[in-house]
């Protein structure tokens, strides 16, 4: 990463380098936030498949720490601006981390929905919704994870054709969702008994897809630094979202 500025100055060297090590330090406790939230979407669904109450309530106590460290990120992104006034590359940077820890709690948010979801489960809500969509449920937990840890490699590495990875697999997620609301809409009008456990099937359904658009904002914020061009408005083929 480029200096801030020149180094003919000692004092202005040793002030970029103090800059440069702590906006290193700032990503990888980013990175770091990243590993947790995506282990905890995997626990959750995990749980949620395997009726593991023990593995639901640990995604449950964990989510204090996801919370910590949007707050500890944002608090130094905040003090490396108002220190140091950093400018292009760099700037950008520090926008960006601030930005993707809220995506990445937000995705911590949807795992504890899930995990909670399991909960019950475990409690003896009714299984069949659930049972119903397994493989849809597995293979967008598997997109979702996938998507998620590319997203935090291309931050880790500054790689923009990583993340502009990401978003091409959004479609396939899309997919599994509509295909997976046409099965449990089938069983709802089959037997209405699995009606609330078919909206709480629902909302897990949602909460992964939701967590593939937090992983596509990821990688769209690595693309701003990586290029300085914005393209959380823009379609393929560059085309502007409505």
């Amino acid at each position: 990463m480029k200096s801030l500025t020149s180094t003919s100055d000692p004092a202005e060297g040793h002030t970029a380098k103090v800059f440069d090590a702590a906006l290193s330090e700032l990503r990888l406790h980013v990175v770091m936030m990243g590993g947790l939230a995506i282990d905890q979407v995997s626990a959750a669904m995990r749980a949620l498949l395997d009726g593991d109450a023990a593995l639901a309530q640990l995604v449950l106590a964990r989510e204090s720490r996801i919370n910590e460290f949007e707050r500890d990120v944002d608090r130094e992104a905040f003090r490396l601006i108002a220190l140091h006034q950093p400018v292009a590359s760099d700037l950008r940077m520090t926008l960006a981390v601030s930005r993707i820890t809220v995506e990445l709690e937000r995705v911590g948010d949807e795992a504890k929905k899930i995990a909670k979801f399991a909960a019950r489960l475990a409690m003896g809500e009714p299984t069949g919704p659930v049972l119903a969509v397994a493989r849809y449920l597995r293979h967008m937990a598997d997109l979702t994870a996938g998507m998620l840890r590319e997203a935090v490699r291309a931050l880790d590495e500054a790689d923009a054709g990583l993340a502009r990875g990401v978003a091409g697999r959004d479609s396939e997620l899309d997919a599994e969702f509509a295909a997976a609301l046409r099965q449990l809409l089938t069983l709802a009008m089959q037997d209405q008994r699995f009606f609330s456990a078919t909206i709480d099937t629902v909302f897990a359904l949602k909460g992964l897809e939701r967590i593939g658009d937090h992983a596509k904002n990821i990688a769209e914020q690595v693309q701003f630094v990586t290029s300085g061009e914005d393209v959380r408005y823009r379609k393929q083929g560059g085309a502007v979202n409505e």
